[in-house]
């Protein structure tokens, strides 16, 4: 039986190709391709058929400028022919409580729906979009400050900006991160205790120690990237901001 890696075509093979690209050619984006791509995203599984995501593209210019150094000045979003803004949305469900004349009542769980429908739709598009050859990578760092954001874009009420999404064709293949094993990320029956979560970091250590010296960063391991990224609350201003933008978090 022919393993599905082995078909380049396959969804499979498709996937284990994914990387995050950060340098794209100047070569432009067919709209055709966009939105056939769009289209094959919107096939994304979404709870109660909601549908709670919007996308907002941006063309390069002065606003995409200042996201990219709202962003810490990540040069892809600059450069990159393609740039959205993926959102959970709950507009559409407002207007359709308002049409019917009944209320509409914002909770954690419209806020987890929506965030979790925009996070399917995203990944369905960034699927479909590498199956044309384009690369993608994704910008969390639109949420640094989203007052200003909200700001430069006028995000209305009900709409929760969650990252960005750079799109183009690769200048160069940037190579491939390592990722734990399957056997780390799925068990049977129970959770694994935690000896073998920490065995699991010390096996991962060592994979990610040899991916940092080929190219050329010595003493460096993933545990400790991780320590240093949570050793402080990230970006503490979200629940207030997400709040102001109509979300209940309560």
């Amino acid at each position: 039986m022919t393993s599905p890696d082995s078909l380049p075509n396959s969804v499979l093979a498709l996937m284990g190709r994914h990387r995050s690209v950060r340098a794209f050619t100047d070569e432009p984006v067919e709209r055709s391709l966009v939105e056939r791509s769009v289209a094959a995203a919107q096939q994304a599984a979404t709870s109660s058929w909601i549908q709670g995501y919007q996308i907002l593209e941006v063309g390069r210019g002065p606003r995409r400028d200042e996201i990219a150094r709202l962003a810490g000045g990540q040069s892809q979003v600059q450069s990159a022919p393609l740039f959205f803004v993926v959102c959970g949305d709950t507009r559409r469900h407002r207007a359709a409580a308002k049409l019917h004349g009944e209320p509409h009542v914002e909770c954690t769980e419209t806020f987890l729906l929506a965030t979790i429908d925009a996070s399917l739709f995203a990944q369905n598009l960034s699927l479909a979009l590498e199956a044309h050859g384009l690369g993608t990578c994704y910008i969390g760092g639109i949420r640094n400050d989203l007052p200003a954001l909200d700001e430069l874009l006028a995000i209305p009420s009900g709409t929760f900006p969650l990252f960005g999404l750079a799109v183009g064709w690769p200048d160069a293949d940037p190579g491939k991160r390592p990722r734990l094993s399957p056997s780390d990320v799925w068990t049977r029956e129970i959770f694994p205790i935690d000896a073998e979560v920490e065995d699991t970091i010390q096996r991962f250590d060592e994979v990610a120690t040899r991916y940092y010296a080929e190219r050329g960063a010595d003493k460096r391991d993933w545990s400790g990237g991780i320590w240093r990224k949570f050793k402080t609350a990230l970006r503490p201003g979200l629940k207030a901001y997400y709040e102001s933008k109509g979300a209940s978090l309560t």
